[in-house]
């Protein structure tokens, strides 16, 4: 196992996350404790590395071209050339999808440019949308720009991916 020389760094301290839990041969820990509020002390969160997390994250510095999927939720920070399909999309506010979006929530901060289709919509106020938005609830806060037709839909279409669930 590589082993890296530990430096002098003169006067600087070096700081150590609090670890907690049982600790693998390989030193790793196997859940990480942090103080969740600077100064209390006394308020501890709790990471466990074991937990599966239920979220995908497109980074500010990739261009994804195609068709993006996923079971859970979606936090889009860079650009989306494609159609998505998830439960919770979030478009950040430097963000931009180009394409046909469905999901159950979305939330727009920044760019949108298609077809809209989900249950809950919510435009923040850096929200640029170009889009005709099929929705059953819909929120837009003062500063928000829409360029397209908002259309409410009693009954949502049933979405390709609980077609899919339902057959398997």
């Amino acid at each position: 196992m590589f082993n890296p020389k530990k430096t002098d760094l003169g006067s600087a301290p070096t700081v150590e996350p609090i670890r907690s839990g049982s600790t693998s041969t390989n030193g790793s820990a196997s859940s990480y404790s942090a103080p969740s509020s600077a100064g209390s002390g006394s308020s501890f969160s709790t990471y466990d590395r074991s937990t599966p997390t239920n979220h995908s994250i497109v980074d500010e510095r990739l261009t994804m071209r195609g068709d993006l999927e996923s079971d859970g939720d979606v936090l889009v920070k860079g650009k989306v050339i494609g159609n998505i399909r998830c439960k919770l999309l979030i478009i950040d506010a430097d963000a931009l999808v180009e394409g046909g979006i469905e999901c159950d929530e979305l939330v727009v901060r920044g760019r949108t440019k298609g077809t809209i289709q989900a249950i809950k919509v919510r435009l923040e106020k850096s929200a640029i949308v170009d889009s005709e938005i099929c929705h059953q609830s819909f929120s837009a806060e003062e500063g928000a720009k829409i360029k397209g037709a908002l259309k409410y839909m009693e009954e949502m279409p049933v979405s390709k991916r609980h077609v899919e669930a339902k057959a398997a």
